[in-house]
């Protein structure tokens, strides 16, 4: 197995692990007031790990590809971004 998507399947499984313990805080606190502390929390982590995968990404690709669509992703990726604000 490629050491890159490892690398990059481990982060998203972290990830999810973390969105399962919050719904399962959600639950355990049962009060609206907390799981909206609980959701921005998990939703503010969300960006970061899109950006640390999709570099790890890229990294892992950047002798496989051109540098103009490496260039295309990276602005896909910024507007990606942009359009989930």
């Amino acid at each position: 197995m490629d050491s890159t998507v490892m690398r990059m399947a481990i982060l998203r499984i972290l990830f999810g692990s973390v969105s399962i313990i919050g719904a399962l805080l959600m639950f355990y606190f049962n009060r609206v007031e907390h799981a909206l502390k609980v959701n921005a929390v998990i939703g503010s982590i969300g960006p970061f790990v899109f950006l640390t995968i999709s570099g790890i990404g890229l990294v892992g690709i950047s002798g496989q590809v051109e540098f103009y669509k490496i260039i295309m992703i990276i602005v896909g990726i910024v507007l990606i971004l942009l359009g989930t604000r």
